[in-house]
């Protein structure tokens, strides 16, 4: 799969395609990518089920173990307020279905980081079984599908950090679904893109401003580049697409620069093939508006 994944990128630095080939392209690499870091994931949990064995060690999840859960939450380093343990694993191969999940939580003993940590679980948790039910539906009709499920830690600094939720599901096409949860390291209170900015603000129209202007920029470069806006403006594109759209399918999160990054879901406003989408909006365009 990695000669074939590397030949596909000569081809597309190769000469231009049209969407249908951009597509097929694009979902090939993802797949590509599913199936080398699933390769990956099952080289990794064989070298420590050896280990595990040689040792003569039972290993507990974290979150039935208190000392083993101390442990793997000081490994990320996310500050006093919280620590990572697992919510969920499920990992399934029938030679047709293939499932790797594994998630985590967060864990705090503070009362105000502990109802952030609960609020966070649940949803992650609420996330994690719909994908897993969704993939036993999908085996039952005997399709075929692939899904990888994780969080990480992601631009952790002194104030903040994002746990990030990713979903991958491969079943002919693919579909990318992502989920950020960015935590104060000063409150323990989640951040709400709100929280960032002077009350009264209209932060929102600033934001979608400098996501269009980034989107035009883009699709004036290059003819492989399409977004629902741009194509709306021209007549063009989804009849339902409205403007509002970018605003209410956005999430975010905050770099290490303290960028707010603002993020889209495939297909929330741009094609399928065109992936999770991600804006970093610069200070210079909300400076007058920020906290």
């Amino acid at each position: 799969m990695t000669d074939e994944f590397e030949n596909m990128k000569k081809r597309y630095a190769g000469y231009s395609m049209d969407d249908k080939a951009v597509n097929e392209m694009k979902n090939r690499m993802v797949q590509a990518e599913f199936e080398n870091k699933m390769a990956k994931r099952k080289r990794s949990i064989t070298r420590w089920a050896v280990a595990a064995a040689a040792a003569l060690t039972i290993f507990i999840l974290p979150n039935s173990n208190a000392g083993v859960a101390n442990a793997m939450g000081n490994i990320p380093g996310i500050g006093g307020f919280f620590q990572l343990i697992t919510l969920r694993e499920y990992y399934q191969n029938d030679g047709r279905n293939e499932a790797s999940v594994a998630v985590s939580g967060l864990k705090s003993d503070d009362k105000t980081a502990k109802k952030t940590a609960d609020d966070v679980n649940k949803e992650i948790k609420e996330l994690t079984d719909k994908y897993v039910q969704e993939f036993k539906d999908t085996k039952r009709m005997k399709g075929h599908e692939a899904l990888d499920v994780d969080t990480k830690v992601i631009d952790k600094t002194d104030k903040y950090f994002t746990l990030k939720l990713s979903r991958l599901t491969t079943a002919g096409d693919s579909y990318q679904e992502n989920h950020y949860y960015t935590i104060s390291l000063e409150t323990g209170k989640q951040i709400k893109l709100a929280d960032l900015f002077k009350d009264g603000a209209d932060y929102k129209d600033a934001l979608l401003k400098n996501v269009e202007s980034q989107m035009e920029e883009q699709v004036k470069n290059s003819d492989e580049v399409a977004y629902y806006y741009t194509d709306s403006k021209n007549g063009e594109g989804l009849d339902d697409f409205k403007e509002s759209d970018l605003t209410d399918k956005a999430s975010f999160y905050l770099n290490k620069d303290g960028n707010i990054v603002i993020c889209y879901n495939q297909g929330d406003a741009a094609p399928m093939y065109m992936g999770a989408l991600e804006f970093v909006i610069p200070n210079s365009a909300v400076k007058d508006i920020l906290k």
